[in-house]
């Protein structure tokens, strides 16, 4: 039986798809305009984007970032994200000081969800993550990403079979496509890793080509698809007027 969990507006991994939007501002003032307008959107979980934050090294203003954020979006749950340049962010850092803002962000009871990457430290995931899961109520979701090509079928499946054994609440996947075989080899390692798996995943095909990927969680098992509200964090990103409208026609 499937790991489903509990979300502020709903089922992560429960069968349809929930929407998440991120949030890419730079300073502390634009990211909470952004929760603001966001707030009122018909969206189920908000990603902060931390990477993009100018003062993402200063521990303090983050956690009060943060904190404003949380206040903001009572209503939504709340992802935590720093993407390294590697895996597609906008800034770097070491592992270590990665892994510290993760473990800072859970502890401080603002962030419902903790993007972790798989592959920063394979030898230290699974010790990470169950450090963040020691913060009562925290969820985990693993992720890797390739923005320079999709692997075969078989590669992808076993990147999310090794972040399930990782011990994360959910795997995401996400790959750039070259053309139509790759969208449609993403969404067969999907089926597969919803068939085998027992956590849920989240995968998806970026760019123009890949966007139908964003759009059949259903039917492939993805439990969760990013929208824009604005700025995109990704290329291929739906606006969330149009997102909300497709999930009603194929939920």
């Amino acid at each position: 039986m499937k790991k489903v969990f509990q979300t502020a507006t709903g089922i992560f991994g429960g069968g349809t798809p929930l929407v998440c939007v991120p949030i890419v501002a730079g300073d502390q003032d634009g990211i909470w305009k952004k929760a603001e307008e966001i707030r009122v959107l018909p969206v189920d979980i908000v990603e902060w984007r931390a990477d993009f934050y100018t003062d993402v090294k200063d521990f303090g203003k983050v956690l009060d970032t943060l904190g404003g954020l949380k206040k903001r979006l009572t209503e939504k749950s709340l992802l935590f994200t720093f993407r390294t340049r590697g895996e597609g962010g906008n800034l770097e850092l070491s592992p270590e000081a990665c892994y510290r803002l993760n473990r800072e962000a859970a502890g401080s009871g603002y962030a419902d969800l903790i993007d972790v990457e798989a592959y920063l430290d394979p030898a230290r995931t699974a010790e990470e993550i169950q450090r963040l899961h020691e913060t009562p109520g925290v969820r985990v979701i693993a992720s890797s990403h390739a923005f320079d090509r999709t692997p075969p079928a078989e590669e992808m499946l076993g990147r999310l079979r090794q972040m399930e054994a990782f011990g994360a609440d959910a795997a995401k996947l996400a790959v750039m496509p070259k053309d139509r075989q790759d969208v449609l080899n993403l969404l067969q390692a999907a089926l597969w890793a919803d068939e085998e798996l027992s956590i849920p995943t989240v995968t998806m095909s970026m760019g123009s080509t890949g966007v139908v990927s964003r759009i059949c969680g259903r039917l492939t098992g993805s439990a969760m698809t990013f929208a824009a509200a604005g700025q995109v964090s990704a290329p291929g990103q739906i606006p969330v007027a149009q997102m909300t409208d497709i999930l009603k026609i194929t939920g």
